[in-house]
């Protein structure tokens, strides 16, 4: 399975409120996204799952796939929405203002 089914995959699992399911599926992502050289998709998925360990309280894991998120540069802007919300989620952790 491809990087963006597993991301499919796992928002069907999140509307569910299988949230277990959901970060299994987005490391799946991951996986999948390093195996196919996919950066886009690489960055997605990671966002994905920070923001989802972000949401569950569990910031410490949720740091180094948001940091791997801002450090990432793209030209052509395909995931200049990812870094935004993952700086701005950094912000919060941090207790910084948004």
């Amino acid at each position: 399975m491809d990087a963006s089914r597993h991301l499919q995959r796992a928002r069907e699992l999140l509307d569910r409120n299988r949230p277990e399911l959901a970060e299994s599926a987005l490391s799946d992502a991951i996986d999948s996204a390093v195996q196919a050289e996919d950066l886009v998709m690489l960055t997605r998925a990671r966002m994905a799952l920070g923001e989802l360990l972000f949401e569950q309280g569990r910031d410490l894991e949720a740091l180094p796939f948001l940091q791997a998120v801002i450090r990432t540069e793209i030209p052509d802007g395909s995931v200049d929405n990812e870094v935004k919300t993952a700086a701005r989620l950094l912000r919060r952790i941090r207790g910084m203002p948004e």
